[in-house]
């Protein structure tokens, strides 16, 4: 492996890799940097004598990487952020003064029962803040949203993958079974029978929950009388019908006013559901960011 004397390296070069890297063209590269193509092709070439390797070889899709790029674009990407957050001089963050969006991917539960206290919170902290909600994206495209600043942090069910992704556990969700009033259960538990013997009005086509996981395993399962979308139907649906609905126990209360139902606890006990939120390591030093994950913490102490 050829060694680089770091002392005359020119720093430039990494960031041409990692332009490359992005847009896996030379064309491209030359347009965000505001460079001729030459002198990018020229500096390419620059960068492949110093590392003694090709990094990137032509192929139908574009650059392709070589092993010894693959094994570069970690470190140097680190590398070139630490370098850039070293050189920046971060004004404080005031979040009387501030004014800024705050993007958050997050479930419906979340948006139900944990946004409204937020907005809230942040209103009288900082009013010239926003907070904006989106869906959560699915597989790569949820580490590359948070790697890019585009979402600030994913509120979700489940660890968001990738290199630079820190997340911790925010809450365990646990469920209320509801029903109409009129059915007239006064026992704090609901009732096996009744529950393996009335529909359920459930959300989405979600299939093997921790509900039927856990009937399932004493040989029962439940009726499914009808699948929405969001935990606000399940509810109107079932103050309606007389159908049964598990919703989070954070919400029960909620929904039992608005549509007089009765709270019960579960049949069985059923396991909580971790809530989880990810954000990338990147942002780790840019106060207003930690400032918001402190705030979405303060929404969902753990009991």
């Amino acid at each position: 492996m050829q060694k680089v004397n770091i002392k005359t390296f020119d720093l430039n070069l990494l960031v041409l890799f990692v332009t490359l890297w992005e847009t896996r063209s030379v064309t491209r590269a030359s347009d965000r940097l505001a460079l001729s193509q030459p002198a990018v092709s020229h500096a390419l070439r620059r960068l492949r004598g110093a590392m003694g390797d090709e990094l990137f070889v032509s192929a139908k899709s574009g650059l392709v990487p070589t092993a010894r790029g693959e094994a570069l674009i970690g470190p140097v990407r680190d590398a070139l952020e630490r370098i850039e957050h070293a050189l920046q001089e971060q004004e404080p963050f005031v979040p009387a003064l501030a004014q800024r969006a705050f993007n958050i991917a997050a479930t419906d539960y979340f948006e139900f029962s944990i946004l409204p206290q937020l907005v809230e919170h942040v209103s009288r902290l900082a009013p010239g803040i926003v907070i904006r909600l989106a869906a959560v994206p699915e597989g790569e495209l949820a580490s590359q949203l948070l790697e890019s600043g585009d979402l600030d942090a994913i509120v979700g069910a489940q660890t968001v993958k990738g290199m630079g992704i820190s997340h911790e556990m925010l809450d365990e969700v646990s469920l209320t079974t509801m029903i109409w009033k009129q059915e007239g259960l006064s026992k704090r538990r609901f009732p096996l029978a009744l529950y393996l013997k009335r529909p359920h009005v459930v959300i989405r086509s979600r299939q093997n929950t921790i509900v039927d996981q856990t009937l399932a395993q004493r040989g029962e399962h439940r009726q499914i009388g009808a699948v929405v979308q969001n935990f606000m139907a399940m509810p109107m649906v079932a103050a309606r019908t007389g159908y049964i609905c598990n919703v989070p126990s954070r919400m029960a209360a909620t929904f039992a006013g608005l549509f007089d139902l009765s709270m019960h606890e579960p049949p069985l006990d059923f396991k909580g559901s971790p809530l989880y939120m990810s954000w990338h390591r990147r942002f780790d030093a840019d106060q207003a960011h930690v400032w918001l994950l402190q705030q979405i913490r303060a929404m969902v102490p753990l009991d």
